[in-house]
């Protein structure tokens, strides 16, 4: 698909949109999506739509997280809510006063002749037969530190006494999680109080199947043997083992002198679901990531920033395992940096950890993006784009079709989103064009 966006100066803005090629579409599969989640602390309903399924034969189920436990809504009888004429859905998930606090929801698409029994203070949703779709919402409670880092939400971990990891005394205070002028994450474990305090943030949000990256910009060999940086998936959700994936890098009590370890594990940690292994300590700038299809993860390490094939010699290491493969399903990215059972660092000084990007890229072809509409005046202009969620597009602008400028980097946090060019390539006549980023 080529996409022709012009701008007459002092004039409204002209748009189009020209279809080469395009491929024939295989039939989707079955969806069920979220869109009206009440706010942390609020009451409401949960409501969306469902694509690709037969309504008459077909329902919701709905469950929240509350308190550690998952709970059927809007109550046990009904379990399921009916799907409109129009696709569309609609059920209170607050019908009683704790149900404000929940932390996450659920919504799985299933057949009118859903027989699972009522969740009721369930550890974790395991009751996924007869689901034909399934779709997570995290809900933040507002008073929790956040901010944003490589264009992503996250939230700080705090609290009044020891936790896991370690377990650890861990903080939101600004000298401990920070991003810098720069961008960059800065991790810090400090001595606080006659207390170690260590660091972690959580994302916002889900993403599901499809590759995680963490770019580490700081000698991890500085780290020391008690120190632990953390690059993970994990939901409260007990189902699949917390649904966890890990990237480790650690001293630990690994036999390889004075080399950096690091670890490649997915829970419970069996035999066949770990493995870990040395790179030099001089290492300062290096991108780790897996993987993850349905019944695969693929992990790698490089030297450097992540380039979609590198060269083996800048391949630190990979590993790919299919054993203990857990489901997509409300589980968020965790960065911590922390001390291994609690255990001062070994030199009794502060540890720092600096990573200068994550990035998801959803599984499958990079999917293109349409332009345009657009509004704006002389000097900036708003263009309307419809892309496919989590795909990161470079936008370029051209005055001649010959020479294009990158104008800016978006990540899709929806389908549909705006960008804004405030410094638009010179002339009386202006192009646009997206590439979609590997």
């Amino acid at each position: 698909m080529r996409v022709k966006l012009v701008w007459q100066r002092n004039a409204v803005f002209l748009a189009t949109i020209l279809f080469l090629n395009l491929p024939a579409q295989s039939q989707a599969a079955p969806s069920v999506v979220i869109t009206n989640l009440p706010p942390f602390g609020t009451s409401g309903s949960l409501s969306g739509y469902v694509t690709n399924a037969n309504i008459t034969t077909n329902a919701v189920a709905a469950f929240i997280l509350v308190g550690g436990g998952w709970y059927s809504k809007p109550y046990c009888s009904p379990q399921l809510t009916p799907i409109q004429s129009n696709g569309t859905w609609s059920v209170n998930i607050t019908t009683s006063n704790s149900d404000t606090n929940a932390t996450e929801v659920a919504a799985f698409l299933v057949p009118t002749n859903y027989n699972q029994p009522c969740v009721n203070g369930a550890p974790g949703l395991t009751n996924t037969a007869q689901v034909e779709a399934v779709t997570y919402a995290v809900r933040v409670d507002p008073s929790a530190r956040q901010f944003n880092f490589s264009s992503y939400d996250w939230r700080v971990i705090t609290g009044a006494g020891p936790q896991g990891p370690g377990p650890n005394y861990f903080t939101d205070s600004t000298n401990n999680v920070w991003v810098d002028g720069q961008g960059l994450l800065h991790l810090k474990i400090t001595h606080t109080n006659s207390q170690w305090r260590c660091a972690e943030i959580i994302s916002d949000r889900s993403f599901g199947y499809g590759q995680y990256r963490f770019t580490i910009s700081t000698p991890v060999n500085g780290l020391g043997t008690n120190v632990v940086l953390g690059m993970f998936t994990w939901s409260d959700d007990a189902a699949f083992n917390y649904r966890e994936i890990d990237i480790e890098q650690s001293r630990w009590a690994y036999a390889y002198g004075p080399n950096d370890v690091e670890d490649y594990a997915i829970s419970p940690y069996q035999s066949g679901q770990q493995t870990n292994f040395a790179f030099a300590g001089s290492l300062t700038n290096s991108t780790h990531s897996f993987i993850w299809q349905p019944n695969n993860v693929a992990f790698q390490s490089l030297i450097g920033s992540f380039v979609p094939s590198p060269a083996s010699s800048n391949i630190l290491a990979s590993w790919s395992c299919g054993l203990g493969i857990p489901p997509a399903g409300g589980e968020q990215v965790h960065i911590n940096l922390w001390l291994e059972n609690g255990s001062p660092p070994t030199n009794n000084q502060p540890v720092e950890a600096i990573l200068s990007q994550f990035e998801f890229v959803p599984l499958g072809s990079p999917q293109p993006a349409q332009l345009g509409p657009l509004t704006g005046l002389p000097g900036n202009a708003r263009l309307n784009v419809t892309g496919a969620t989590d795909w990161h597009y470079q936008m370029l602008a051209s005055s001649n079709l010959l020479n294009w400028q990158e104008v800016g980097i978006v990540i899709a946090t929806n389908n549909t989103f705006q960008f804004m060019d405030t410094n638009p390539v010179a002339g009386p006549t202006r192009f646009y064009r997206t590439l979609t980023e590997p």
